[in-house]
């Protein structure tokens, strides 16, 4: 075949201006009505209009002008690496503008949104209505947490914190004064980890991170908050031991001692 020929069966596709540079996920399109596809294709609208680029520039925030939307989500950690300090500082500043700015907060929900399709898809194998019911819980209430976050107390490890919050609020709380347990995996391990004090919906709640936090200024053993860390990603302690190459009850030993010492290294008042 020759060279013409080829080019004419494969033509070059040049990159359009303003094309969002972002592939979601397969799994979160399956479905055209469901609530996550039709986010992104709302998404997909807005990211690329100029008004809601030009709103978005006005506020100036760190590493200049964006062309569209997709890069606002690059920069605040975006399919990113967990410990991406810098992709969490620009996080940060959109929550802040998302407390008097719905396109921020709508910003926000955006990046946060694989996490809380994974909540969803783990919750509803226990619900009653499976996964749309667990997200028609769980976006409302991340909605409502990014439009009240508390960023001038909580300005490290943002977007875990909105994912924490957001679980808690939707299924956590409601349920608490229902006596009805929803954890998919050790229900009793995880609310003594995370054991919220009675208070008004959306008051800021007592999580993992704020808990670890104050156990490792107190000097908390690193693999302790390590199987902590684990068992609130909701792995069991089969899992735990495969990780660490040891025996299963010798994991269950660790987690004991993990949530032992995080209790003793914590304020009583926390």
């Amino acid at each position: 075949m020759s060279q013409n020929q080829e080019q004419t069966r494969k033509p070059a596709q040049q990159p359009q201006p303003n094309q969002s540079p972002l592939v979601w996920s397969v799994g979160l399109r399956q479905r055209a009505n469901s609530p996550v596809a039709k986010l992104i294709k709302e998404w997909e609208l807005i990211s690329t209009r100029r008004r809601e680029i030009d709103i978005v520039n006005s506020w100036h925030l760190p590493g200049g002008k964006v062309e569209n939307l997709d890069q606002v989500l690059t920069r605040a950690g975006f399919n990113t690496a967990r410990d991406d300090s810098k992709g969490d500082g620009y996080l940060w500043l959109l929550v802040k503008q998302a407390t008097t700015d719905e396109l921020a907060a709508r910003i926000v929900l955006q990046r946060i949104l694989p996490p809380l399709v994974s909540i969803a898809r783990r919750r509803g194998r226990i619900m009653q209505g499976g996964i749309d019911a667990a997200l028609s819980d769980v976006l409302p209430s991340a909605w409502k947490v990014i439009r009240q976050y508390p960023w001038h107390r909580r300005p490290n490890k943002v977007a875990s914190n909105l994912v924490l919050d957001s679980e808690y609020f939707a299924f956590v709380q409601g349920n608490r004064s229902k006596k009805v347990k929803v954890f998919a995996v050790e229900p009793k391990i995880l609310s003594e980890m995370i054991a919220a004090p009675e208070c008004d919906e959306f008051q800021q709640p007592v999580t993992l991170e704020s808990l670890l936090t104050a156990a490792i200024e107190q000097g908390i053993d690193s693999r302790h908050v390590d199987v902590l860390r684990a068992v609130a990603r909701g792995e069991t302690s089969a899992m735990i031991a495969k990780h660490y190459g040891i025996a299963e009850r010798t994991a269950r030993a660790w987690r004991a001692q993990a949530i032992n010492e995080l209790r003793g290294r914590t304020p009583s008042s926390v």
